[in-house]
């Protein structure tokens, strides 16, 4: 209020008035979805989830260091070390700081007014296991805030969905927030019971925002790379890739044009990688920078960076909408030629009798449908309002009822609601909600620079004399080191 006053948009004046009923709203990029967040939650206990780390440590240092309000906790698996990071910068300033190591504690128990939170911290109670029933206890008497709903995959919206069922049910409050919402996702809230109208109220603002930000262009060909080195000598160039693989060949290959390309992507050591975001970030907010970044789908949603021109193998619908978003995101010019460059190469999942071979991270059947659905979009503007009409029609419940992408919601829904309590442990449940293996590894030529460090923190971690929050302080610092690999069956060749 004291930042706003009176002046609010229509999102924020919505979600204030509606801040006793459960609602899920479809709002534009820079609508300020995030402050109708703050504006629904009216000071009660809150929850608000993001898909990303990278994203929910950006909306925790917002609400920290914008809004001053200090009484805000973060919770994912790397939170810790972000506290850690907080104690050793504010203890010079105040002696009386908590230990990072105490507000984490404080934080896995839900304790404080606002959390900010991946979606595995707290649905993980889905999955009936003992030891999980603090979650669902908790959100009885709490406002839970999902945003961009349509980011996750079918197995974890399905969790989302019947969640928010249970939570309902319980007298608990949602808002799901989202820039582009698929409309097979409100028929299965329907089919389970999350009624429009009845459950929550719904607000469509899509037409707030008239801005004329994108022009498409499609090519069913490779980049070319000549043309994205020579666009870089005047402007800022985001290539998008679908895999790791891709944007380490791409970013060597616009080596040999360009010593103006930089690259950004997951398999970098996490103190790297924090480097490489605040490049990006800096670069981004430069006007007088120009040149490439070659990055992988980690920027589609998680850092608010505004490029001239996006060059972006094609994905599906929801993905590249988030991509486009990474484009003259404040509408700095009305364009007057395609500023989005779609390539359509092999990066689908192919679909093989009864089973998914995973050729690539989509499924085919969307993917196809994505790119079938913008051809009438080609070479003109291409607005706010017609993207949500492009999503319908590709999450068109009809047509897509028989896909891959369908039934795993499906299919998951109706496990969640025959599981039996207690039939998982906590630690079955944490790995049926991640779905994912992974490994921490630490790469020779980071092990060889950092060999007296290594063993240094060897000696004194078991070293009964260390304070607990010093051998925390150790902890992290080895982490940043590593990085998280994904196990792939033996088969695979990202492996």
């Amino acid at each position: 209020d004291k930042r706003y006053g009176k002046n609010l948009r229509a999102v924020q004046q919505y979600m204030k008035e509606k801040a006793d009923s459960n609602v899920v709203i479809i709002a534009p990029t820079g609508s300020g979805k995030t402050e109708a967040a703050l504006y629904w939650l009216n000071g009660e206990k809150g929850f608000y989830t993001l898909p990303l780390k990278v994203s929910s440590n950006a909306i925790y240092k917002r609400i920290r260091e914008e809004y001053n309000f200090k009484d805000v906790a973060l919770l994912h698996s790397e939170s810790l070390q972000k506290y850690i990071e907080e104690s050793v910068d504010e203890q010079r300033k105040d002696d009386e700081e908590k230990s990072a190591k105490e507000k984490f504690e404080k934080t896995k128990m839900f304790s404080a007014p606002l959390t900010i939170s991946t979606v595995d911290q707290l649905f993980l109670f889905v999955y009936k296991a003992l030891g999980t029933e603090i979650m669902a206890a908790t959100l009885k008497y709490s406002k839970v805030i999902i945003d961009e709903i349509q980011s996750y995959e079918p197995r974890i919206v399905a969790a989302l969905i019947y969640g928010l069922k249970t939570i309902s049910q319980m007298g608990g409050k949602f808002a799901i927030m989202t820039a582009t919402l698929p409309p097979v996702l409100l028929d299965f809230m329907n089919k389970y019971g999350l009624i429009k109208n009845e459950t929550y109220c719904f607000g469509d603002f899509s037409a707030e925002n008239v801005m004329q930000r994108h022009m498409i262009k499609l090519y069913e060909q490779e980049f070319n790379l000549e043309e994205i080195a020579e666009e870089s000598k005047t402007k800022k160039v985001l290539v998008i890739c679908n895999t790791v693989k891709k944007a380490q060949e791409t970013y060597r290959v616009l080596e040999e044009y360009t010593d103006n390309v930089y690259s950004l992507h997951a398999r970098y050591i996490k103190k790297h990688r924090k480097m490489l975001e605040k490049n990006i970030m800096q670069f981004s907010e430069n006007r007088e920078s120009v040149g490439i970044w070659v990055t992988t789908q980690i920027v589609e949603a998680s850092l608010d960076i505004d490029f001239d021109i996006l060059y972006t193998e094609m994905c599906t619908a929801d993905s590249l909408l988030q991509r486009m978003g990474r484009c003259n995101r404040k509408g700095r010019y009305i364009p007057s030629k395609p500023n989005i460059k779609i390539y359509k190469t092999e990066n689908a999942k192919r679909q093989v009798k009864n089973r998914i071979e995973n050729t690539g991270i989509y499924y085919r059947d969307l993917f196809e449908r994505s790119w079938e659905c913008l051809g009438v979009y080609e070479n003109r503007i291409f607005t706010e309002e017609q993207k949500i009409n492009y999503i319908n029609e590709v999450y068109d419940t009809e047509k897509i009822v028989k896909t891959e992408y369908y039934k795993e919601i499906e299919a998951y829904l109706e496990y969640f609601q025959e599981l039996s309590v207690n039939e998982l442990s906590k630690m079955d449940g944490k790995k049926k909600f991640r779905m994912i293996e992974s490994v921490s590894v630490m790469p020779d030529k980071i092990y060889n620079e950092n060999e007296d460090f290594i063993e240094k923190y060897q000696s004194e971690i078991y070293d009964r004399h260390l304070g607990r929050e010093a051998k925390e302080i150790l902890k992290t610092k080895l982490d940043e080191l590593t990085l998280s690999i994904t196990i792939y069956n033996k088969y695979s060749k990202e492996g």
